[in-house]
């Protein structure tokens, strides 16, 4: 469409485009103007805006632990047993919008310390590559949890920390991560009896 623009005007028009701005697009706009005055030479404009949006990452983990007959750790009372097989579960979340692939989730239970890579949990549960998608999105519910079980020591009255981090990626997008911890004290062992003194003679 023509329109006529004088000397010191200005004018502008706009247009509404619908656009994901979680698929991690760059989006380029260019603009065109021809010009052509009364009884001279015509002349042009140009303009160009780019927008680069990455897409929004969220990923959450929380940890959770039980003894062998579902008891949480933290209430865990003084064991007649003392090395006993506590169970270590790790519940993901992607509250979206997008989906994202898991690319590193460890682990650390201290004492002993050290970083153990439990991506393998999870690849075993939803497959590899191990992608989450927001709710509704996936073959699995959400949160997905796994679990491990760890061989401890109840006897030693000292305090056992557990941390988890976990870092995930959309297409396109940058990475983002979460750290999960558990906490608790084992219990003081039980006392032993004394030994019954035999019979006197």
């Amino acid at each position: 469409n023509e329109r006529e623009i004088c000397p010191g005007e200005t004018f502008a028009v706009e247009e509404t485009v619908d656009t994901d701005l979680c698929a991690g697009n760059t989006y380029t706009t260019n603009t065109l103007v021809d010009a052509n005055p009364p009884n001279g030479d015509s002349c042009q404009a140009t303009d160009e805006y780019i927008v680069t949006q990455n897409p929004p990452c969220d990923v959450t983990v929380e940890v959770t632990c039980e003894d062998s007959e579902g008891t949480d750790c933290e209430d865990i009372e003084a064991p007649e047993d003392c090395v006993q097989d506590l169970t270590y579960t790790y519940c993901i979340d992607n509250p979206g919008p997008t989906c994202m692939e898991v690319t590193d989730f460890v682990r650390t239970i201290t004492p002993p310390g050290g970083e153990v890579s439990i991506l393998g949990l999870l690849t075993a549960e939803i497959g590899n590559p191990p992608v989450i998608c927001p709710p509704g999105e996936n073959a699995f519910d959400l949160p997905i949890c796994v679990s491990e079980e760890v061989s401890t020591n109840l006897c030693t009255n000292e305090k056992i920390s557990v941390t988890t981090k976990i870092t995930a990626a959309p297409p396109n997008g940058d990475m983002c991560m979460d750290t999960g911890m558990y906490m608790f004290t084992v219990p003081t062992p039980a006392p032993t009896p004394p030994p019954t003194p035999g019979p006197t003679p």
